[in-house]
């Protein structure tokens, strides 16, 4: 079995669990935005990775794309976030709304926290950031998630775990029937 691991990452948390999974696999990283770098329909397995911005997940178009064009190909796909994945409500809407029944049906899909670096986002995404804090001071008189979110986020954080990504290690591994992985 052949695989790879695409990604799409702006902060570098997605970057950082694509990187582990490909080590795991024994396969290559690979950001969307060097897609012209391969095919995917070159390999048996792609682990797709993308990030929540603003209610919709970057990298989900090229995901789309990629699986109508490569039928053949076995996806998995992870989504990283900053909502701690104990708000299971609030991940499982998110996760429903990007990997909607019955497109997704069938495609193994995990949610890994990730963080969050102000200092590292594009100019444009700060100015939304500056507006999202300001919508959440309101709502954090009020629900104590918005509080600890808007208290986390303003710090900034790193709640990536490399343990984190051996359930999605493991499903690569078993969609390839077990075999070895190489590029």
């Amino acid at each position: 079995m052949n695989a790879v691991v695409a990604y799409s990452s702006q902060t570098g948390f997605t970057k950082r669990y694509a990187e582990w999974i490909a080590e795991d696999l024994g396969c290559e990283a690979v950001s969307i935005d060097d897609e012209k770098r391969f095919d995917a329909g070159a390999f048996d397995v792609v682990v797709f990775g993308g990030w929540f911005h603003a209610a919709s997940l970057v990298g989900g178009k090229w995901l789309r794309r990629a699986r109508e064009e490569h039928p053949h190909a076995k996806f998995v796909a992870f989504a990283v976030g900053a909502t701690p994945a104990e708000w299971a409500d609030m991940v499982d809407e998110a996760m429903g709304r990007e990997f909607p029944s019955p497109e997704f049906d069938g495609m193994p899909r995990f949610y890994l926290r990730g963080g969050f670096a102000y200092e590292r986002l594009s100019m444009p995404n700060k100015l939304a950031m500056k507006l999202f804090f300001k919508m959440q001071e309101k709502q954090a008189a009020t629900d104590p998630r918005a509080a600890e979110m808007l208290e986390g986020m303003r710090g900034g954080f790193d709640a990536t775990d490399r343990a984190a990504v051996a359930p999605v290690v493991a499903c690569a591994r078993e969609l390839a029937g077990g075999e070895g992985t190489r590029v």
